[in-house]
């Protein structure tokens, strides 16, 4: 098995991605699988650049092949984009219910729902040389009508549609999830087994 160091905190971007690679030879590793925590400041100007500050950081601490992402959030009918700051407003860090809030009132302000999309840049280290990958994930529908039902993903998934299925996100059973097969986790997988394999 070759070892991959996710540079997240995250439990659920861990459990995300050892799922996306289950069936390869690749093992998922958490920095508090090593008892490591840095604290990195995101201040890059593209998703790129911040994934970069994660992997290099967590990299250098390990020398342990290193994988981080970094997320855009681009709304379509807002003028004003999130981009980088899906969970900052006005220089303010959000908790969840915070953001899901603010996020559920700007769409009703848009009629209730739109058209968004996330936009992620990876970044793999593994032997002193850097690998990056952007993708532009499958597009989905923000509404500010919100699932009763708690998200144990990503807060934002219970005002999170997937056309496809007709289901918010926070919504989908594993089964759903297995076989959606969208466009980032493909491409992810891909990314990982061109660098690593």
């Amino acid at each position: 098995m070759k070892r991959l160091l996710y540079a997240t905190g995250n439990k659920y971007k861990i459990e995300s991605m050892k799922e996306r690679v289950k069936g390869t030879d690749i093992e998922i590793i958490s920095p508090n699988d090593l008892n490591i925590k840095l604290n990195i400041v995101e201040d890059g100007k593209t998703v790129v650049e911040n994934a970069q500050k994660k992997a290099k950081a967590y990299y250098d601490a390990t020398k342990i092949p290193t994988i981080a992402g970094d997320t855009a959030l681009f709304i379509e009918k807002f003028e004003e984009q999130p981009g980088l700051y899906v969970h900052r407003v006005n220089g303010k860090e959000l908790t969840i219910e915070e953001t899901l809030e603010y996020y559920v009132q700007e769409l009703k302000k848009v009629g209730g729902i739109s058209e968004a999309y996330y936009y992620t840049g990876l970044v793999i280290i593994k032997d002193d040389i850097e690998y990056d990958k952007e993708i532009k994930e499958d597009k989905f529908i923000f509404t500010s009508k919100m699932s009763d039902k708690p998200s144990k993903y990503d807060g934002l998934s219970r005002i999170q549609i997937d056309p496809r299925l007709n289901k918010y996100v926070c919504e989908l059973t594993e089964e759903d999830i297995k076989n959606r097969n969208n466009t980032f986790d493909v491409e992810c997988v891909n990314f990982i087994k061109s660098v690593l394999i």
